[in-house]
């Protein structure tokens, strides 16, 4: 773990935190108490939704003070349910800091008709999702109340995403990351490549790309909404969810949809059809179904500094959905099949010292998931996959390496509240299993000088972890606490090496505490872990970086992280900001053995990350609408050099203009000097960077789009990354749209 002095420092801060907000909690608990319910006649058991029929979890519920006296206070259960005692006729004065307060009567005859479901309007639309991870994803785990989320969508953007990097970049804290093209990863509050996660409706995506995972295989057109949860969630979704998650929800289609477009840069072109039953506004409806297909290709072009750059690729992508309810059980059937071919990797060392090219990658992604409503869940998931990669090193070499793998796993699990009304006691508890079979990457080098060949296969290996997990809530006055913890067992083998287990463990504490007026208090702390892949253990060959020499002896990468937020939910303004600070033990970096290409994977440094992030939007009207985020995050190992990922500082503001027939996204971001670069990188300089995008209904049927990137032709890399090259310059595009419903 992290060094003795920083962390007793961090413990105690915490332990201050925690002991601050029990005598405040003991103190209001102190005063409930003594004040005492009014001179109860009779006893009323209700429920408190949403305006979409949604249980409110801990609402405040309260009996309107009488004859000078205070009212009794409770709050709601995991279901929405209270139970309190009042002398009828009495008033209930309910509220929670993202809805309206509401004043309820009740009287003896409503009583008798039991009329006593409340429901309570959002202050914005928005805020009626609540756990938006766990309604979404029917198999998916319950995410802390306390970690920071951010949920985003395609069509947000003021110019239509490419990739997730693209879609997910400018949620506070999060960046691009490595070198850029359609593999390009992304970075969540400093901490990048198999430190982050990526899930696609609870199945996760991994890959033996050393940079990390790209989700590229998925054409945003498919994707329906995107969670970005901040901060450590190993508990919830197992080893390398050190810096975040990001949550990929399918795109559920309503009646038919066609689509087509083109954008300067590469000469870009797509073609979508989407296809589907839904109709009743939920999605995923309880019963429907969806299929998309995706075909998207581009050519290489010059970025902004006017050298042509390889990014080029031809790109097929598809979904199939299909949801229904029987016997009380919701059912869920996910197919995602991906097809690329002949995908390029836009760097500085194309064209004179290497040339990478993906010449082919296959997905296909399967589940088969069932949610009772007795509270256990179960899903079963597979993904074989498989990657080639071409290095062609002019005059001296041409490398092919053909990596696959078959992915799969599952999970049961099961949903519990604690026994009578308004308990305040809720959990989780399950089991899941992730296993890899079959992961081997296969080199071919041909030596353009001599002519001879050689073939190695350059790993073959398997990989199982099986966890156990379990989370409680539970509510103590007006504050809401989590705790959970995960254990987890890994094993590891390769042909050509003993077989390796390791076992470690996780855990967090957060608590959530409304403070009046549409204010909102949160903390977190965690611990995290990430073992190594099978790649930094067992690799040896080309990649496009050079050659790689895997170690087995590596540790497993372990953090703690504590953040505090403050937010905001008023009627027409949201704000939430959030302080972080993440210490990471045994960071694995690749170095190079020699100078040169020739690197290897060690356990270089512990290092602290530190950081501040704000987000939020204010409603002008019924058309119009602001939006910001920000983040300043600095990063240093124990040495007092920076560490690497670490995107330079940057604000963003979005607006937006909705009518019956127009639709524009105007988006501004400033993004600062990085002077601090890391291993493997360099310095870069700021840049001011507009998009901008122009819709209209030509017909209720049909719209046209038109949008603008980079718009004011700014000069800049993307990442500090060492190999980065510039970004594309200005370029515009022209997109058009039919459906019918």
């Amino acid at each position: 773990m992290p060094g003795t002095s920083t962390s007793s420092l961090l413990l105690s801060r915490i332990a201050c935190c925690l002991t601050f907000l029990a005598v405040w909690s003991l103190h209001v608990e102190a005063v409930q108490a003594a004040d005492g319910p009014v001179d109860a006649a009779s006893s009323i058991a209700g429920q408190v939704v949403s305006g979409q029929g949604t249980p409110i979890e801990h609402a405040e519920v309260q009996v309107a003070a009488s004859a000078g006296a205070s009212g009794h206070l409770v709050f709601t259960g995991s279901s929405g349910e209270f139970s309190l005692q009042c002398q009828l006729p009495c008033t209930l004065l309910v509220s929670h800091p993202r809805f309206l307060e509401t004043a309820f009567d009740v009287t003896s005859a409503s009583l008798e008709a039991g009329e006593t479901q409340i429901t309570l309007m959002a202050k914005q639309a928005v805020f009626e999702r609540i756990d938006v991870t766990a309604e979404r994803s029917r198999s998916g785990v319950l995410r802390a109340p306390s970690v920071a989320s951010t949920e985003v969508r395609p069509e947000d953007k003021a110019a239509s995403p490419t990739t997730l990097v693209e879609l997910v970049e400018g949620v506070a804290g999060v960046a691009e990351n490595g070198q850029p093209g359609l593999f390009q990863v992304y970075s969540i509050r400093g901490v990048s490549r198999h430190r982050v996660l990526t899930f696609v409706d609870g199945i996760q995506v991994m890959g033996e790309r050393r940079a990390g995972v790209a989700t590229s295989f998925m054409d945003p057109l498919l994707m329906g909404e995107v969670d970005v949860l901040r901060g450590p969630s190993s508990t919830y979704y197992g080893s390398g969810a050190l810096g975040g998650v990001v949550q990929i929800f399918p795109r559920f289609f309503e009646g038919l949809t066609l689509e087509t477009g083109w954008e300067e840069f590469g000469d870009e072109t797509w073609q979508m059809i989407g296809w589907g039953s839904a109709a009743s506004g939920e999605s995923p409806p309880a019963d429907g179904w969806s299929v998309g297909i995706v075909r998207r290709e581009a050519d290489d072009d010059r970025v902004s500094d006017g050298t042509i750059q390889n990014t080029h690729f031809t790109q097929t992508s598809a979904s199939l959905l299909k949801t229904w309810r029987e016997n009380g059980r919701e059912w869920e059937i996910l197919l995602l099949p991906s097809v690329g071919d002949d995908l390029g990797k836009p760097n500085l060392d194309f064209p004179n010292d290497r040339v990478t090219n993906y010449p082919r990658e296959e997905h296909l992604l399967g589940k088969i998931a069932v949610a009772s409503d007795a509270g256990w869940s179960a899903d079963l998931w597979i993904h074989p996959n498989s990657l080639e990669t071409e290095v062609f090193r002019p005059g001296r070499s041409l490398a092919l390496v053909e990596n696959e793998s078959l992915d799969l796993g599952g999970d049961v699990q099961w949903n519990w509240t604690g026994r009578g009304a308004a308990s305040g006691l809720a959990g989780t508890i399950g089991v899941d299993w992730f296993g890899r079979r079959g992961v081997r990457a296969d080199e071919r080098e041909d030596d353009l000088r001599t002519g001879e060949r050689t073939t190695v296969r350059t790993l073959d290996g398997d990989e199982d972890q099986v966890a156990t997990f379990g989370s409680v809530r539970w509510s103590w006055g007006r504050t809401e606490f989590q705790a959970g913890s995960r254990l987890t067992w890994l094993r590891q083998s390769n042909a050509a090496a003993d077989t390796l287990d390791d076992t470690a463990w996780t855990g967090f504490l957060g608590m959530v505490r409304p403070l009046g007026r549409g204010f909102e208090w949160a903390a977190n702390v965690g611990t995290g872990l990430r073992f190594a892949n099978l790649s930094e253990r067992f690799f040896v060959g080309s990649t496009g970086r050079g050659q790689v020499i895997g170690n087995p002896d590596l540790e497993p990468e372990e953090s703690l992280n504590i953040d505090v937020s403050l937010r905001f939910y008023g009627r027409t303004t949201f704000v939430s900001a959030q302080a972080f600070q993440l210490e990471i033990d045994d960071y694995i970096e690749r170095i190079s053995l020699d100078g040169g290409d020739t690197r290897t994977f060690v356990n270089v440094t512990s290092g602290t990350l530190e950081g501040f992030e704000i987000e939020g939007f204010t409603q002008l009207g019924k058309e119009w609408r602001i939006d910001w985020a920000g983040a300043i995050i600095d990063g240093e190992a124990d040495d007092n050099t920076p560490l690497s990922d670490i995107a330079a500082d940057r604000i963003s503001f979005g607006f937006s203009y909705e009518s019956e027939r127009w639709r524009a996204r105007l988006r501004y971001q400033l993004r600062a000097d990085k002077n601090d670069p890391g291993p493997g990188e360099v310095a870069i300089s700021g840049a001011d960077l507009v998009s901008a995008a122009v819709s209209y209904d030509v017909t209720p049927k049909l719209r046209v789009t038109v949008r603008g990137e980079n718009l004011l032709d700014e000069e800049y890399a993307a990442s500090a990354d060492d190999l980065s090259s510039p970004a594309p310059g200005r370029s515009v595009g022209l997109g058009l749209t039919w459906t019918r419903p």
